[in-house]
């Protein structure tokens, strides 16, 4: 609920700058997990794991509550923002013939820059913590 509220309302907020604030959507998952780390282990030191579940919960509870209170535009009913991003549409097609490298493109590298990150966010603890596994079980 969280995160398909956040890409939608993005999607609704911004028009000229859409395809950088969907990278930046996309990309926070990744950068919180560096912050939840923290998180979760100052919890657990702590609370112990019952209420680090707990005060997980409360997190999300509190993320749901906010993301149910974000308000659509009364401007997005209208048909001229849509003609204006079928018209910017058309002419990035028509500017793509002539602008083919994609090193050149910003949204293409923030979007690789997010993949990027993701992945090392994703893989490098799992990599670690068999690491870490091995070197506790001996």
């Amino acid at each position: 609920m969280i995160y398909n509220s956040s890409f939608l309302i993005v999607l609704q907020y911004f028009v000229k700058w859409r395809s950088m604030a969907i990278g930046i959507v996309a990309s926070a998952p990744a950068m919180s997990l560096f912050v939840m780390t923290r998180i979760t282990q100052s919890l657990l030191t702590k609370f112990g794991w019952h209420g680090a579940i707990l005060g997980f919960a409360l997190l999300h509870v509190v993320c749901a509550f906010c993301s149910a209170t974000f308000a659509p535009l009364d401007n997005m009913k209208k048909k001229s923002n849509n003609e204006i991003t079928v018209k910017k549409i058309y002419q990035l097609k028509a500017t793509a013939a002539q602008n083919t490298s994609l090193w050149r493109n910003p949204s293409f590298l923030i979007m690789l820059s997010s993949f990027t990150l993701v992945a090392f966010a994703y893989w490098v603890p799992a990599i670690h913590i068999v690491s870490n596994y091995k070197s506790v079980a001996d």
